[in-house]
């Protein structure tokens, strides 16, 4: 059974690219563990509204515009929770993208400059500025933990997933074990959330998403897509007391696609 938090100090999330998908859902998912979050996105006008309505559920919920792949954006967001907040104890780094070309995943021959410099820009550099503004509120915390979501496609040819955003994802998983390492002395951990293929509205984008959901049920051996929940389970655990012995860790929520 989960510790309880203590409702008078609770613990302070900041959740990335939280305005929808699973970054919304993780959101929600710590709120009702008693988690003061602070959503994350770069439209505020939407961002102010979901959280007015998350607001007369859970009291204790925030709501910061910024764009992770630019370094004042960033410095300006963390400048904020310092003065407001004057710790972090969760961060999670969820943003992130995955352009198309004609509604299809391009191959390397093919992919645009501008997709890829703005790939690796929010999934990667972003999750650099973030973390980099993060530490020292996160030294601030009596337990820590960098939660980054990562992708199957980081760590395997999937045959679905462009180069761009594979490689975006592989070098977060090489950043997140480096970093892992330079702050366990603090007490502070960092993992890997991997999913595989999970329903939300970033992969219903495909022009053939039901094909390839189908191709990747059939690799499967749960034999299913992704829900929201299965990865909204995974980063609470990791992000609660029951994982503080876990770091430099890629917990896989694939359905078995990927076995390393």
């Amino acid at each position: 059974m989960s510790t309880p938090l203590n409702p008078v100090d609770p613990k302070i999330a900041l959740v990335t690219g939280s305005s929808r998908g699973i970054g919304l859902a993780i959101a929600k998912k710590l709120l009702s563990k008693g988690y003061l979050v602070i959503l994350n996105g770069t439209n505020n006008t939407q961002l102010k509204k979901i959280c007015e309505e998350l607001a007369e559920k859970y009291p204790i919920v925030d709501a910061m515009s910024a764009n992770v792949s630019d370094e004042n954006s960033v410095a300006e967001l963390f400048q904020q929770i310092e003065k407001k907040y004057n710790k972090l104890d969760v961060l999670i780094n969820n943003a992130g993208i995955s352009p198309r070309l004609n509604g299809n995943k391009p191959t390397v021959e093919n992919t645009l400059t501008d997709h890829w410099i703005q790939t690796i820009a929010v999934n990667l550099t972003g999750v650099f500025f973030v973390t980099r503004a993060a530490i020292p509120l996160l030294k601030k915390s009596s337990c820590g933990r960098v939660i980054q979501i990562v992708s199957q496609a980081g760590q395997m040819n999937t045959g679905f997933a462009s180069a761009h955003y594979a490689t975006s994802k592989a070098g977060l998983i090489g950043f997140s074990r480096v970093l892992a390492g330079e702050l366990g002395s603090l007490g502070i951990t960092v993992n890997c959330v991997s999913p595989g293929k999970i329903l939300t509205e970033m992969a219903a984008t495909y022009s053939n998403a039901a094909v390839v959901e189908q191709a990747y049920i059939d690799r499967t051996p749960l034999q299913r897509i992704g829900q929201v929940d299965d990865v909204v389970g995974a980063v609470a655990f990791l992000a609660s007391q029951e994982a503080s012995f876990i770091s430099g860790a890629v917990l896989d929520v694939t359905g078995g696609f990927f076995m390393p």
